[in-house]
């Protein structure tokens, strides 16, 4: 292993036995240096020992490099181990994947079809995602404490669902902190105990454990941060809140790698690494690629079975290619990463090419350029799609080019794109479906911004916005919390875009506006009352 230093702050591994992996995999992290956070990488392939890479500071302000041993936060590459503990106490009989959650959790509302165990596992429960009412509360995570109570009790006053239990997916850290607090209630052991019993003490993990109290010195852990805004350098963003479970692994690269070598092995159990890769079905028959906190599909002409992670200003990605014994372990403390696309590149450095693809680039016709850019969106989800022509092509703003590939259909990124009259159909790699409505933007006067004004208020979000108009913008601040206004700029009619969601005018019959609705990727349509003055 070839070991590198630059003002002995800087290391870098060598990474493969192969002659060209090592600089290639350096060339990722080109810009990494002692002045800024960075990562560590691990790689083990099938046969060899386990290789690192490290590059930057762990910690800035004490000029320390982040090195093999360095203690990262995982984000929700967590996920897996949750999901790992409730199948460990399903193969000791102590519960089944298939019972409805409140035979464990009573205080949970009836939404009129069971959800199971098994369906949190996925994001297939249609729970809304706690941290994202909290937002729509307007305390969006990082900005206070929360507690594994506190989510419960949130998680217990929503009266709705995203869609009935099993219809469709939809990322909700709810689902593994209600894992959690099942393992608790099954056990009588928090789930920082129970897995540090089965899974990190008997692997040897030794320097794994949850964020269970934000307060508690861990010692060699990076700290986290995120780039300025506005300004050269960097600000420390670390999580401070005592919920675990979606995410809060407290981990090492090298823990990481045995994981990943303990359920190829089936050191666990021979069934616990098949357990967690099977991919659920929703009520329609379609299979889903989020199998049990962990994410199967294809990559690179490979089956990938992966999870990414990003809390704070943490990083993660945790990837396996079964069929090529690839197993890479990412971990970074700078918010700047896409841990996805660092982690992938790394694994492209070790694999074989890919097969080449197949057919010839089209040109876009000019009648499309003409006629399909504009406003798209998912009125379920609350996602946008802004078509552009971008040089004699399109493009979807902040996105992939599209390249045509029949009529009215193209492909961009890893996704299909088919359009028709009425809006346009995307198709993910994985076969889900996305239908975006055409929409004409809007500009509302003064006047009709006035006509909103108000306050409105949500029991499910335990929380109240107050509307108001500056200089002639919609201006929402949640009550109590003056810091936290956003300006909703307007979309279509009765339709804007504040903070990232999708925000919809609720009237009446008469057309007076009575509520708001929210939508967002994590949350639909949650609803805030117009409070009576």
């Amino acid at each position: 292993m070839r070991l590198r230093a630059a003002a002995g702050l800087f290391l870098a591994f060598a990474v493969s036995g192969a002659a060209k992996a090592g600089p290639e995999v350096d060339a990722l992290f080109a810009t990494y240096s002692p002045a800024t956070p960075g990562c560590a990488v691990g790689i083990k392939a099938q046969g060899e020992a386990a290789r690192y890479s490290v590059y930057g500071a762990a910690d800035l302000e004490h000029a320390a490099p982040i090195t093999p041993a360095t203690v990262f936060e995982a984000g929700s590459v967590s996920k897996q181990f949750t999901a790992a503990a409730i199948l460990l106490l399903a193969q000791d009989g102590k519960l089944s994947l298939s019972d409805d959650i409140r035979k464990y959790l009573p205080e949970m509302p009836d939404y009129g079809a069971p959800i199971t165990i098994d369906m949190l596992l996925s994001h297939t429960s249609g729970l809304r995602d706690w941290g994202e009412v909290m937002a729509l509360a307007g305390w969006p995570r990082t900005s206070r404490v929360y507690t594994a109570a506190e989510i419960l009790e949130v998680s217990a006053r929503q009266k709705a669902l995203n869609y009935p239990p099993g219809e469709a997916y939809s990322y909700t850290n709810t689902g593994f902190n209600l894992a959690g607090w099942i393992v608790k209630r099954v056990t009588g052991k928090t789930l920082a105990a129970f897995t540090a019993e089965r899974i990190f003490r008997p692997l040897g993990m030794s320097a794994t454990r949850w964020r269970d109290d934000f307060n508690a010195i861990i010692p060699g852990r990076a700290i986290a941060y995120m780039p300025a805004a506005g300004a050269a350098g960097f600000r420390q963003q670390m999580p401070f809140e005592n919920t675990y479970g979606h995410g809060g692994l407290l981990t090492t690269v090298g823990d990481l790698l045995i994981w990943n070598e303990a359920l190829t092995s089936g050191a666990l159990g021979p069934d616990l690494d098949t357990r967690l890769r099977e991919q659920p079905r929703l009520t329609r028959g379609r299979r889903i690629a989020y199998a049990r906190g962990l994410v199967v599909q294809s990559h690179y002409g490979q089956t990938e079975v992966a999870h990414a992670g990003a809390t704070a200003a943490y990083r993660a990605w945790l990837g396996r290619y079964p069929a090529a014994g690839l197993s890479v372990a990412l971990l970074c403390n700078r918010g700047d990463v896409n841990p996805v696309a660092i982690g992938r590149g790394v694994a492209e450095t070790l694999l074989p090419p890919p097969p080449p693809s197949k057919g010839s680039v089209r040109k876009t016709p000019s009648a499309d350029l003409a006629r399909l850019p504009g406003l798209y969106v998912d009125e379920r989800a609350g996602g946008l799609l802004r078509v552009a022509d971008d040089g004699g092509r399109l493009r979807i703003a902040g996105g992939p080019a599209l390249t045509p590939n029949a009529p009215n259909r193209y492909v961009g990124g890893d996704a299909a794109y088919e359009f028709g009259e009425a809006g346009v159909t995307r198709r993910a790699a994985d076969d889900e479906t996305t239908t975006y409505r055409r929409v004409t933007p809007v500009s509302p006067s003064e006047g009709e911004l006035a006509s909103l004004a108000g306050t409105y208020a949500s029991s499910e979000a335990g929380a109240a916005w107050i509307a108001g108009v500056r200089e002639g913008r919609l201006v929402l601040t949640p009550q109590g919390r003056p810091s936290a206004a956003m300006t909703a700029l307007p979309l279509y009619a009765d339709a804007f875009q504040a903070g990232g969601d999708l925000l919809r005018i609720v009237r009446n019959s008469e057309g007076a506006a009575v509520g708001l609705r929210f939508t967002g990727s994590r949350v639909y349509s949650l609803v805030f009352d117009r409070v009576r003055e």
